[in-house]
């Protein structure tokens, strides 16, 4: 009868893992499939800590840290409809579990903002807004499945976000030489530096300090900030192994298909690395799509406004679903 029971637990454990592995974020060279079992051992081990406890399935995911400060990408500094939409998608997944499982699931979205805030040029101020916003309006219809964590969370009685910061790396990080010596051996760790690297270029061209800037200039800046915002995001990482040792860790990035993480879709993008945060949404009839600002204005999409907040943008002669 025990092992009836334990046989129903790991079944249980497995389909769980199956529908977290459903559109899965993967790495776009990570092409040799391996056996579900070898690519989903880690996390099925991890579920399977919480279905023999009959606890909610937690998961964790660093994720939506602040909107780009560059408005040729984003439209403001609040959460707009690309935010709604992966909200919505996250949402759904943990009411697909709890479909299968009655316990459910919870999601804690580990903001990372303010873990990077000044590599990436976004004012502590509007990490603060964005996050107030994420919470109070954009999240609330989904407050029974996710929660929210970040480092304000973490050292409460250091009140100065710059200290907060370099706490963080006191305790957690690890020295620029040993990073950069994983990115030139480790695929996965090379390929997120050129993703990062990617992004901020992108970021940098469009602000008004690296006006009249060469793209050689901004990209020399780029580089060396790519490897410091990685490595804060490495000490996030391992903060948040201390803090929820037990939880199915997540991630917004594209990551191999043997990992401790789990690449996770969040909407439609015309680029795999393309985030919300990073970008806008445009809608046409066949649904909704991450594209940069810029893209959506050279289209001369209509922009849709809800409740006095910019939204997203409407493709001509489309009509809003």
């Amino acid at each position: 009868m025990v092992e009836q029971i334990l046989d129903n637990d790991l079944i249980l454990a497995e389909q769980i893992v199956k529908l977290i592995f459903y559109k899965r974020r993967l790495l776009s060279n990570d092409t040799e499939q391996e056996s579900f079992q070898e690519e989903a051992s880690l996390h099925i081990q991890k579920v399977l800590h919480f279905v023999k406890n009959k606890q909610p399935i937690h998961m964790i995911l660093p994720a939506f840290p602040a909107k780009s400060p560059n408005r040729k990408k984003t439209l403001d500094i609040f959460p707009d409809k690309g935010e709604e939409l992966a909200l919505a998608t996250l949402n759904k997944l943990c009411e697909k579990i709890k479909n299968i499982y009655t316990s459910g699931a919870q999601l804690t979205i580990c903001s990372d903002g303010r873990v990077f805030a000044e590599l990436v040029r976004i004012p502590d101020e509007a990490i603060s807004s964005y996050k107030y916003d994420l919470i109070e309006r954009v999240g609330k219809p989904y407050a029974d499945n996710i929660n929210y964590f970040d480092l304000d969370d973490v050292f409460q009685d250091i009140p100065e976000y710059s200290t907060l910061r370099e706490e963080l790396m006191v305790q957690y990080g690890e020295s620029l030489l040993s990073l950069k010596h994983r990115c030139k051996q480790e695929k996965p760790a090379g390929e997120m530096y050129r993703g990062i690297c990617r992004f901020l270029t992108e970021d940098f061209s469009g602000l008004d300090e690296f006006k009249g800037w060469s793209k050689n200039q901004i990209l020399n800046v780029a580089r060396m900030n790519a490897y410091r915002v990685i490595q804060r995001s490495n000490a996030w990482t391992n903060l948040l192994k201390e803090q929820f040792p037990h939880s199915v860790r997540l991630s917004i990035h594209p990551q191999p298909r043997i990992s401790e993480k789990i690449g996770i879709f969040l909407m439609d993008s015309d680029d795999n690395w393309r985030t919300p945060w990073h970008s806008v949404v445009i809608q046409d009839d066949e649904g909704f799509t991450l594209v940069p600002r810029h893209k959506a204005e050279e289209e001369n999409a209509l922009l849709i406004f809800k409740n006095g907040k910019a939204s997203h943008y409407l493709r001509n002669n489309q009509q809003e679903i």
